[in-house]
């Protein structure tokens, strides 16, 4: 499934918050800062559909559309760990994520 650059940003922003279980209102509003309420929208809805298994399928398919140089990988790895660190704290199993998403994206 191909997506828009903005899209596959948002799929895993979602995927790094919703990694608890539960996506937090300080989470989301580091979404809203990074994306439009249309993209958004469009996504969760696809991410509601879709299990972990096919959303990291999804992220692998893409990364190779839209994240071709280093720069865009860092890029897209800080808006990543903004979403973790949005509510303050980083669980383990959110530093996991991240950690499995750098080696995903590598």
């Amino acid at each position: 499934m191909n997506l828009s650059k903005e899209e596959f940003k948002v799929m895993a922003m979602l995927y790094a918050a919703n990694i608890d279980g539960n996506i937090q209102s300080d989470e989301l509003e580091v979404m809203f800062g990074k994306t439009d309420p249309d993209t958004y929208k469009k996504v969760n809805k696809l991410f509601g559909k879709m299990n972990d298994m096919q959303i990291l399928e999804c992220i692998e398919e893409n990364k190779r559309l839209h994240l071709a140089s280093e720069a865009d990988k860092q890029q897209f790895m800080e808006d990543l760990r903004a979403i973790i660190e949005a509510d303050e704290k980083v669980t383990v199993m959110e530093n996991q994520i991240c950690k499995a998403l750098e080696r995903l994206l590598a």
